[in-house]
């Protein structure tokens, strides 16, 4: 997730400023295979396997195949996403147990404030609406405050 996975939130607005379609869910995706130019075979080559095992842990019901055509060549990999409210209550007692050590520890804090708003309905008011503008307009390529103060914790030896 470090290196290739992100939280994702997204929202409308309706007339009169209420958050409607209220979506978030977290992603990972990795290359169809571990090189380009390799002579194993597919079986052996393919990160299938273990975004496989990804997606059994969260409870997801399948590996997507994914498809980008890019300027030379095609772009094959494979993608778990939590968009069901069970699999992103297991990712959250999982980072939670397990935190991440860069600024995507940050943005899944941010990722699970909107859960816990989605999940409770606040956004249906105008002061709900407003925490999930706050929560997105700073996560990710957003982000512009770090907090740091997590790490103080992850070798602590008891």
């Amino acid at each position: 997730m470090e290196a290739d996975g992100n939280f994702y939130c997204t929202f409308n607005l309706n007339t009169k400023g209420i958050a409607t379609q209220v979506k978030h869910y977290m992603r990972i995706e990795q290359k169809a295979t571990y090189g380009k130019s390799t002579k194993l075979p597919l079986e052996i080559n393919s990160n299938f396997h273990i975004m496989d095992k990804i997606r059994e842990f969260l409870g997801i019901k399948n590996v997507s195949k994914r498809q980008r055509i890019r300027e030379n060549f095609v772009e094959l990999s494979y993608e778990v996403r939590t968009s069901k409210k069970a699999s992103c209550e297991i990712l959250i007692n999982y980072l939670s147990t397990y935190p991440l050590f860069s600024s995507k520890h940050q943005d899944f804090l941010s990722w699970y404030e909107f859960h816990q708003i989605r999940m409770s309905k606040e956004y249906t008011t105008i002061k709900g609406t407003k925490k999930l503008i706050c929560l997105k307009n700073g996560m990710n390529t957003l982000r512009t405050q770090f907090n740091w103060d997590s790490l103080n914790k992850f070798y602590d030896v008891q």
